[in-house]
């Protein structure tokens, strides 16, 4: 396949909406694959690349966090945007922290889909990765004094596809991956070691995950986010007038740092209420029950630094 839009895969139970969205996305010229159940999406998933995974919240076989931890372990840099039909802010934060990067509720529009899934695809990152792999597999080819055609006897592959994927015109799937890295030899991780360890992230204001709630000024916009190499996430929190963070107190482990950037809030603290305005910082223990809310009839932003 020739990269021009995004590769989805749908990971739904309910047949008719699952063909609604793969006929819908079709004709929106993306490339589109539907299965029922996580483990069929894992087969999917192990052998081709898609870029992202429409996942349906409650499945028959897997759900939920497993779910989701499952899909990222298999493939890392597919993006997961979960569907429910029984949203709540306690599950949306749940799923963004097991690996979702967003959020959409059932039933949707057609133009939110749409929103939801061009809001996350950055096809300048997939063309780079695309150029980066077909540089490595050259690299070793040449490296192991191979030819084009020596490689493309032993992979079983054309010369001409084996051209295309070097110079990264097309997408291989994780199978032909697999059948290059035999040929040559070296095993098919090699290939996809291409981020180098950086001692810095940059997070650009238009590329940063962003959490909104739909039907409020509710969002969470994340800087950084909690995961396997990380123990730490930062995020802003954006409430509309009046607006709690969560519908009941919340607890976990580590702790918060909280500081005010725009308008004032209540935080509850247990059986206490703190009031901070603008410029004023909190620090707590997060098994502490907590949450927040704009006051004065003003949007607040906060800055939440926390710890696990």
């Amino acid at each position: 396949m020739i990269f021009d839009k995004a590769n989805i895969l749908v990971v739904d139970d309910d047949q008719d909406l699952s063909e609604f969205i793969v006929e819908f996305l079709v004709k929106e010229g993306y490339k589109v694959s539907a299965v029922s159940n996580i483990n069929d999406s894992l087969f999917k998933l192990k052998n081709d690349i898609f870029d992202i995974v429409l996942l349906d919240l409650k499945l028959p076989d897997i759900g939920g966090a497993k779910g989701i931890t499952e899909i990222k372990e298999v493939s890392p840099h597919s993006k997961v945007i979960i569907l429910t039909g029984y949203p709540s802010v306690e599950s949306a934060i749940s799923t963004m922290k097991d690996g979702a990067i967003d959020y959409l509720k059932k039933p949707f529009k057609n133009e939110e889909l749409l929103n939801i899934i061009q809001n996350n695809i950055d096809l300048e990152l997939k063309d780079n990765i695309l150029i980066e792999l077909g540089q490595k597999i050259k690299a070793v080819r040449k490296g192991k004094g191979i030819k084009i055609n020596q490689l493309s006897v032993r992979s079983g592959m054309t010369d001409s596809s084996i051209s295309m994927i070097e110079n990264g015109k097309i997408s291989p799937s994780i199978t032909t991956v697999h059948k290059i890295a035999m040929a040559l030899g070296v095993h098919p991780a090699e290939f996809f070691e291409i981020e180098k360890h950086k001692k810095w992230i940059v997070s650009r204001k238009q590329e940063r995950e962003r959490l909104q709630f739909h039907d409020s000024d509710k969002a969470l916009e994340y800087l950084i986010k909690a995961g396997r190499d990380s123990q730490n996430e930062i995020f802003i929190s954006h409430l509309g007038p009046a607006q709690k963070s969560f519908d009941e107190p919340i607890t976990h482990t580590g702790h918060k740092l909280g500081y005010v950037l725009t308008g004032s809030i209540e935080l509850e603290l247990g059986e206490e209420k703190i009031r901070l305005n603008e410029g004023d910082s909190v620090f707590f223990e997060a098994i502490i029950p907590h949450l927040w809310k704009s006051i004065e009839n003003r949007e607040s932003g906060t800055l939440w630094v926390v710890t696990f």
